[in-house]
């Protein structure tokens, strides 16, 4: 029994020093995808179309809401003179615009939705590339995303500044990465 435990205890030993020598191979980094998002040029570039077409849709919303609150006021102001068949017509009028306005504001959102999340994709597509050119220069096995999941690490894994600067090179940069190791 004794014997037992002995092995058992040098077994252990030894699946914990294996799992050490295999974990220090592996190369692992982190990078924060909202940083690169928020701060990248192609990032900036979608934020102000975003921005810009959010505008439009608001403005637009906002004649629309004016022109029904003016109904709402005419009929607020002449409920006693009008007859029942001009206030039924105004009353009628009035909800037609809010119907329109609900409308036009599940359009704008929905719209807004899909925008974003094209120009998300095309930023993000750049970024994957970014990433590939880091991941073979620095000869990673492993990238984390930060904000998913990642509770603590040391921040010279953080691989995510090298990114961004080739994001916002756009290939200037990404050919001299790629350059480098095949000089080697």
């Amino acid at each position: 029994m004794r014997k037992a435990g002995i092995i058992l205890v040098a077994a252990m030993i030894t699946a914990v020093f294996a799992g050490t020598s295999l974990a220090e191979g592996l190369r692992v980094a982190v990078i924060d995808m909202n940083k690169i998002l928020n701060d990248s040029e192609a990032g900036k570039e979608a934020k102000k179309k975003m921005e810009a077409r959010y505008e439009e849709l608001k403005k637009t919303i906002d004649v629309k809401q004016e022109e029904a609150r003016k109904i709402k006021e005419e009929i607020d102001k002449q409920k006693v003179m009008l007859g029942k068949e001009k206030l039924k017509e105004k009353e009628d009028a009035l909800q037609a615009k809010i119907n329109e306005l609900r409308q036009l504001t599940q359009e704008g959102e929905q719209e807004m939705q899909t925008r974003q999340a094209e120009l998300t994709r095309e930023v993000l597509k750049s970024v994957e590339a970014k990433v590939a050119v880091v991941v073979k220069a620095d000869k990673l096995d492993l990238v984390l995303e930060k904000s998913v999941g990642v509770i603590h690490s040391n921040p010279s894994m953080d691989i995510s500044s090298k990114v961004l600067a080739l994001v916002n090179g756009d290939g200037k940069a990404a050919p001299e990465k790629k350059a480098a190791p095949e000089k080697k």
